[in-house]
Parts: structure tokens; sequence; C-alpha cells
């Protein structure tokens, strides 16, 4: 790829098909969006950070205009799929951000293939399992309701559907870790959002990556107990969004973590403080050296 103008496209990685944008020359940089976002997430962040990176950016299976399997939404299977996207591309060797649910897929890819991450950033995300991460889920003890709400099968589609704007809504908006700048995400993006929601699986595929969560907290002790990351690690947290608070779960799985704290930011960072995130990472990600123990 040349030049910083970014083209979208479908691309097979494994069993499924996940939609991408590709943008920039440079190192290669895999961004990965959280819940319940897709790759728009990152729309104010990739232009500057193409000037300088080869940047891939592709909704989440689930979401978006990627597939929505049945199964295979734990995130040792996600990151299988993003595996091969990136070697498809011609990327041996990369840098993965993450953010939110986009960073528990970014840990499940770091474990699995710790020779091809040359570095890793959590943005408001943690690894479930490890550390405090369960409380994040007890709405007795600070946590949010949405995890448990998601995990249930079929009610919450049944409910949500037609209704996916005005949820939504209610997520961007809520007191607890809710936008600063409500403008950081408008009602032109509201309306992209609702309607991946609304497409066919969307829901479905959304909410999957929460049903999967048992899975995914059985494979991340595993990987955690068998050694932890030697890449560099940064979390970076918003002083209004989750902050550091996920900070001791990284530190669980990763041997050298730095932290960063963005203000007067709520949870949705890339959204909200895009030129922040840019900076912090221009500051963090190192010169990609030749593949090592790749397997």
């Amino acid at each position: 790829m040349s030049g910083i103008a970014a083209g979208r496209r479908r691309i097979k990685a494994g069993e499924v098909t996940l939609s991408c944008t590709l943008a920039g020359t440079g190192d290669p940089v895999l961004l990965l969006h959280g819940w319940p976002q897709t790759s728009r997430a990152w729309r104010r962040v990739l232009p500057a950070l193409a000037a300088r990176h080869t940047v891939v950016v592709p909704d989440l299976p689930g979401f978006g205009d990627s597939s929505k399997p049945a199964s295979g939404y734990d995130k040792r299977t996600v990151a299988g799929h993003l595996r091969e996207l990136m070697r498809g591309l011609g990327h041996e060797r990369y840098h993965v951000v993450g953010h939110d649910l986009g960073g528990q897929v970014a840990y499940a890819l770091a474990a699995q293939w710790p020779g091809e991450v040359a570095a890793l950033v959590f943005v408001e995300a943690g690894v479930p399992g490890l550390g405090g991460s369960l409380d994040a889920a007890n709405p007795l003890l600070g946590g949010s309701w949405h995890f448990g709400f998601n995990m249930v099968p079929d009610l919450p589609e049944a409910l949500v559907a037609g209704r996916e704007r005005a949820y939504l809504r209610f997520l961007f908006l809520r007191d607890s870790i809710g936008l600063v700048r409500p403008e950081a995400i408008g009602p032109d993006d509201l309306d992209a959002y609702a309607e991946a929601l609304a497409a066919p699986g969307g829901l479905r595929g959304s909410f999957a990556h929460y049903r999967a969560l048992p899975q995914d907290i059985e494979d991340n002790r595993a990987w955690s107990a068998a050694g932890r990351l030697a890449m560099p690690v940064l979390v970076v947290g918003a002083r209004q969004g989750v902050g550091l608070g996920w900070l001791d779960t990284v530190r669980a799985a990763a041997e050298r973590v730095e932290a960063r704290l963005v203000e007067d930011c709520g949870h949705y960072l890339p959204e909200e403080r895009p030129e922040e995130l840019v900076e912090i990472l221009a500051g963090f990600l190192p010169p990609i050296s030749a593949p090592t123990n790749c397997s």
C-alpha cells in the first residue's frame, strides 16, 4: 500500500470475512474497536496514524460489515482470524491497539503469537479473569449491569431489536464512564452504529462476545499462568472512564507495562480524545524489528 488515503475492503480471514479499512505506509498497526461500535470508532485516529504507519482497521466478527458466524466469539478464535488477516496482508510483525472489547482480543492475539506482536496497547481495556477484573461485571461492587444483561441468551435481542439507537444513546451518555463531550459521538455516528446493530445477526454477534466470557476467562488465566508477555505494553485510561482500574489485570499478564491517563474524557477515548491518543501512541510504539519466536 502507498499513500495515506483510506480504502475499504472485505477480506477472507480463515472461516470469516472481515471488512477492513487499510491506509498509510510504515510499520503496521492493527486497530481493534470496542463494543458496541465498529471500526468507525477509529475514524479520527486513522488519518494521523496513517501518516507514519500502515494501519489496518477491521470490523470485528459479529460487527459492522464483517461475518456474523453462529459461533466462534471466544477471543482465542477471534484472534486467530485477525492473525490470518494480518498474515494475508503480508504483515508478519505488527503493533496491536485495542479499545474496550478490542483490548481483550488484542491480549488473546499477543498471548498466542507473542513473536508476531511487537507492542500491545490497551485503551480503556483489561484482561478478564485476572486481577480485580470481575468486579467490573458486578453492579454491587460498582461494576456495570450491561455485562450480565448482554450475556443472557436471547432476551437482549428481543428487548433491543427496533430500539438500537435508544440503547446506544443510553450507553454513550450514561453517568458512569459515558462521554464527557457528547458531540464526540454525534447523531450521524449514532445512526451508523444503530444501523450496524440492526443488520441481520448484528445484535446476536455483538452480544455473543459477552456470552463467550467464561471461556475467555479460562483461556486468559491459562495464558497468564504459562508466562507473562515480554513485549512492551501500554495501558491508556480516561479519567472519567475506566481510568487505570484495569491496570492490575494487565500487569498480571505482562512484564513491561506503562500507563497513561487522559484527562477530561470518558470511556470512548478514540472518539473523544483522538489527538491525545495519537500523541501517546507516537511516543510509545517502537520501531518494528525482524520477527522472533513466531509460531
